[in-house]
């Protein structure tokens, strides 16, 4: 009696030990096939002049680093830091205030979100899961002439 006892406590234990390891690898796996594998890529810089009333004020020059989804942007002929880059200019030249100098802050959460939804349209897959400002930079019409001058 005791002998059956034993085995009975036993198997019950081994049994529940392994159903919890079975569900616990089972769900390891099927959260490491969903999450995709990210590739950090960046753009060239950009530089986007800021008109007013057909005059140029000056110059947003920008550089961003995104996240692409790897296994997409293997599989693709497109490279998508073309994409990136033309999506920020359109955006920056469409959209930036006027004094860039006092511009929002959650102008650039905005300006990074829909830069991703502009771009995945775009490459018609959602490639690109996060944008990140690597240099933003203002130049006045003055710096820029400044920075041309020759000097003697």
């Amino acid at each position: 009696m005791i002998l059956l006892s034993v085995v009975a406590c036993l198997s019950t234990v081994g049994g529940v030990y392994g159903a919890v390891t079975w569900k616990a690898s089972a769900a390891n796996t099927a959260g490491k096939e969903d999450v995709p594998k990210l590739q950090m890529m960046k753009t060239p810089m950009v530089s986007v002049p800021i008109l007013s009333n057909g005059e140029v004020l000056g110059y947003v020059v920008t550089r961003l680093r995104f996240a692409a989804d790897a296994d997409l942007v293997k599989t693709s002929s497109i490279q998508p830091e073309a994409f990136v880059a033309d999506e920020a200019f359109r955006l920056i030249y469409e959209t930036t205030p006027k004094d860039i100098k006092t511009g929002r802050k959650k102008a650039l959460n905005d300006l990074t979100a829909n830069i991703i939804a502009g771009t995945n349209k775009r490459l018609g897959h959602d490639v690109i899961k996060d944008i990140m400002i690597d240099s933003w930079t203002y130049l006045s019409k003055q710096d820029m002439m400044r920075s041309h001058e020759r000097k003697p």
